[in-house]
């Protein structure tokens, strides 16, 4: 399917949440001849690892060549305001808070649709930005979700990865604590 057909197809897409991942893929399926991987943070990774039981209005996306991604987005009919672009036709607000990703981009997820790809910030690293906005932004939403993302991928988790992480952040001691709590 060519890349103006698939756009035309994100009118189509009636849940918000499989909008925007496929939205990414297509804008990543873009960029990669630049050499540009645009990678979900934020709301949509936790709307994603948590299958919808968070919901957010907008794309957190972290990547290299935000000058390139502008010029698509304003290829897309998306106008800048603020910090966001948003293209009221398809309904699609985004924001690239970040050139850099605050995790391991070897443990990205991989999300296959149509052909191509989006990436989502790993689930460890993602229990990570939530326990550092639950500690340092004493934000208990965020306790929360960090807790369900542990409960929803206990098995998944790379223990070792996340409790090293923790420490080097400064929230080893609320993981562990997290990790203990009975439902």
């Amino acid at each position: 399917m060519a890349l103006k057909e698939s756009f035309e197809k994100l009118k189509n897409i009636e849940l918000p949440f499989k909008r925007r991942i496929y939205f990414v893929a297509l804008l990543t399926t873009l960029l990669k001849e630049k050499n540009i991987t645009p990678i979900i943070v934020g709301g949509n990774a936790l709307e994603f690892y948590t299958l919808g039981s968070y919901s957010t209005e907008d794309i957190d996306l972290v990547c290299n060549g935000i000058e390139e991604v502008g010029k698509i987005l304003e290829g897309w009919n998306f106008k800048k305001i603020g910090r966001h672009w948003y293209n009221p036709e398809i309904d699609i607000s985004l924001e690239i808070p970040s050139e850099i990703l605050a995790g391991d981009y070897n443990r990205l997820t991989l999300v296959e649709i149509e052909g191509m790809t989006a990436y989502i910030i790993g689930i460890e690293d993602l229990i990570i930005d939530r326990l550092n906005a639950c500690f340092y932004w004493k934000s208990q939403q965020d306790c929360e979700w960090a807790k369900e993302l542990i409960l929803l991928y206990k098995d998944e988790i790379d223990w070792n990865y996340l409790e090293n992480k923790s420490k080097e952040e400064g929230v080893y001691e609320n993981l562990i604590k997290l990790k203990n709590e009975k439902i």
